[in-house]
């Protein structure tokens, strides 16, 4: 099973954590693992490649795992925007979750 783990400070989502391999079919042919991924790989890339920012990322490729963090201090229009990005990302997945339970798994935490 995969699981997103959304840390949150109050309403701020500060990081997320998403971590395993769904099962839902061999590598490959995973539907569930490439929505999820590709669902990442584009927060990820509208954070730093759009709004420029520096933040903390770590990858275990052999572990499947990634884990992003938001830096501490924003501009108002940039912490605005990289809440509506990480709020966008779990809203994605929580729809996932609810078509695939036995697959995903998404919390706050």
């Amino acid at each position: 099973m995969t699981r997103a783990a959304f840390h949150l400070a109050g309403d701020r989502i500060e990081s997320v954590e998403i971590s395993g391999h769904s099962g839902y079919a061999p590598a490959g042919e995973d539907i569930v693992c490439a929505g999820v991924s590709s669902a990442v790989m584009l927060t990820h890339t509208l954070l730093s490649d759009i709004m420029g920012l520096e933040f903390t990322t770590r990858v275990q490729a052999e572990q499947a795992r990634i884990f992003f963090q938001l830096p501490a201090k924003l501009e108002l229009k940039q912490e605005q925007q990289a809440q509506d990005a990480m709020t966008a990302l779990m809203v994605h997945l929580t729809g996932l979750q609810e078509q695939y339970p036995d697959y995903l798994s998404v919390v706050e935490v």
